[in-house]
């Protein structure tokens, strides 16, 4: 009966330091048992795990010994802004246990009874579901896909996909449609959003495109890889202020003269990406067209850059760059009225109009995956047909769900 009694006044004497206890360096602090008090925070930015865990009342050795323990699983030096922390303590300051969330994984800390720190790495559970949206285009691409409520990296991957079919920018119409069924994870608190499994899209200027994931890539309904052998336009612009020309009034020299090449309009830092695959043949000034670069890509294409503000790192004659690959960044320099990239492309050394140059595709489906391709197209089409089917349309529409670690 007296150990009950003394137990039950701990228990009290427990709980009020914990409700006197609420605030630390401005961060309210929850607890979960009489015997234990955690403290929840986020790494600020220009911020460091030592700092962090010192203003939660740590010692420097305790520190030095989270570390420690931690060095065989994560490298606490690369600690990002915003990722979040938790440190148990016992009400009397002990402490007890440490977890720091990055990404989808836990790395945690526990004290053992002998006093020693064991660290456990964990993957964080979530829910897979998949998902769908079919919408029309009224002002842009973006602000349709957005306003329903598709996060940037989903949007952002939709026009990845169709990099080499559709310029988003200049070939966008008003009516147009599109569909998507992607993959998401959640479990209530993370979420995350997957790969796009099929996309589409319907436009007055663009035609029909269908894009579904299979194996290693996006592939069209026929097996063929969406992929080309040229992306579409070097750089995100605003406009195309001057086209491949024969005969061009130059606004400088003030004089009619050809134009063979493509002027794209965007602000000075914009980045440029090479259009394939290639090995750079010149870097440096070149005139009027002032800060330059040329890629060879094969025997018989060859593309140009001019007026660039400054080049990426690591460009230089002999250097191997790969589609997509950030070479420059747009500016003024040369003879130019104002901040644009002057992009040729050159082919058996005569220049020719990119805007009127296709593509074959990089590669096909191969024989051996034919039925495998088959079966998976038309489940995904008729995830496509539920969209459309849908009286909810254009909002989410669930598809299915199963649980899986990711």
């Amino acid at each position: 009966m007296k150990k009950k009694k003394i137990f039950f006044l701990t228990g009290i004497i427990g709980v009020i330091i914990l409700f006197l206890t609420v605030y630390k360096s401005g961060e309210e602090k929850v607890f979960s048992s009489p015997l234990t008090i955690i403290s929840e925070g986020k790494i600020p930015r220009g911020g460091t795990l030592y700092t962090c865990l010192t203003e939660e009342g740590l010692s420097n050795k305790e520190v030095w010994q989270i570390s420690k323990a931690l060095k065989k699983i994560f490298d606490v030096r690369k600690c990002k802004a915003n990722d979040n922390y938790k440190v148990i303590k016992s009400t009397t300051g002990i402490f007890k246990e440490f977890k720091y969330y990055s990404g989808m994984n836990i790395y945690e800390v526990n004290k053992t009874v002998s006093g020693e720190l064991i660290a456990l790495e964990k993957k964080i559970l979530l829910e897979k579901s998949v998902v769908g949206i079919n919408g029309t285009i009224k002002t842009t691409l973006w602000s349709a896909m957005y306003e329903q409520g598709l996060s940037a990296e989903t949007i952002l991957n939709f026009v990845d996909i169709f990099a080499w079919q559709i310029d988003f920018l200049t070939e966008t119409r008003q009516g147009d449609t599109y569909r998507v069924v992607w993959e998401k994870y959640s479990n209530g608190q993370k979420k995350k959003e997957g790969k796009i499994l099929i996309a589409q899209y319907y436009g007055k200027e663009t035609k029909n495109h269908t894009a579904m994931n299979f194996k290693d890539g996006y592939y069209d309904l026929k097996g063929r890889s969406l992929q080309k052998q040229f992306l579409r336009a070097p750089l995100n612009y605003r406009r195309i202020s001057s086209f491949f020309s024969r005969r061009r009034f130059h606004p400088i020299l003030r004089y009619w003269r050809p134009h063979l090449g493509i002027d794209y309009a965007a602000p000075i830092g914009t980045p440029i990406a090479t259009v394939a695959d290639g090995t750079v043949l010149f870097k440096g000034w070149k005139g009027g067209y002032g800060r330059f670069i040329k890629i060879r890509h094969n025997s018989v294409y060859t593309t140009t850059y001019g007026h660039l503000s400054r080049y990426a790192k690591k460009i230089r004659k002999g250097a191997k760059v790969k589609q997509g690959q950030i070479i420059g960044y747009v500016g003024s320099s040369g003879l130019s009225t104002g901040p644009h990239l002057d992009f040729r492309m050159i082919k058996n050394k005569k220049c020719v109009n990119f805007l009127r140059l296709k593509f074959p595709s990089k590669k096909r489906i191969s024989t051996s995956h034919r039925a495998e391709f088959n079966r998976l197209k038309k489940a995904r089409l008729r995830q496509i047909a539920v969209i459309l089917s849908s009286s909810v349309s254009p909002k989410k529409i669930e598809l299915s769900s199963r649980s899986k670690p990711k």
